[in-house]
């Protein structure tokens, strides 16, 4: 993998203010609305580890696990992305800037330290763009604009 290959950037800018869409990246009761449900596990502290599943349940659900490194409120949030039990090791940051009053500019950047097992094509690079661009594109935006 070379370095062009080992991330991922997005950005995408939505029709609401960067307080909406702040919440909507660290709420629980929000997230599971559009992203994931991380229940019971989550919390918004630096260095809390969270775990969650999500997958196909009539195929593989998989456990993955976070860890909080950096929260700027309001503005930027990173964490940890990784599959217990599997190798590889990512890093997942959310930058808000607002735009004005109404509108919110995100950039996501998906930065794959320790490439994921190769030989699970799940855990690909391009099964995550795929991913992300309906998570950020799609969904989110539906959510915040509805």
């Amino acid at each position: 993998m070379n370095s062009s290959e080992q991330k991922i950037e997005l950005t995408k800018v939505f029709e609401a203010p960067i307080s909406r869409v702040w919440e909507a990246l660290v709420n629980p009761i929000e997230q599971k609305k559009w992203y994931f449900d991380f229940g019971p596990t989550w919390k918004l502290e630096l260095g809390h580890v969270f775990e969650w599943e999500a997958g196909d349940p009539a195929d593989k659900m998989w456990l993955h696990r976070g860890k909080i490194i950096e929260v700027v409120n309001g503005r930027k949030l990173v964490h940890s992305w990784e599959y217990p039990g599997y190798t590889g090791y990512s890093i997942l940051t959310w930058q808000l800037s607002s735009q004005d009053p109404n509108w919110t500019e995100l950039k996501l950047h998906h930065l794959f330290k320790i490439p994921f097992d190769p030989s699970v094509t799940a855990l690909q690079k391009e099964e995550f763009e795929k991913g992300w661009d309906y998570i950020v594109n799609t969904s989110l935006k539906e959510y915040l604009e509805k």
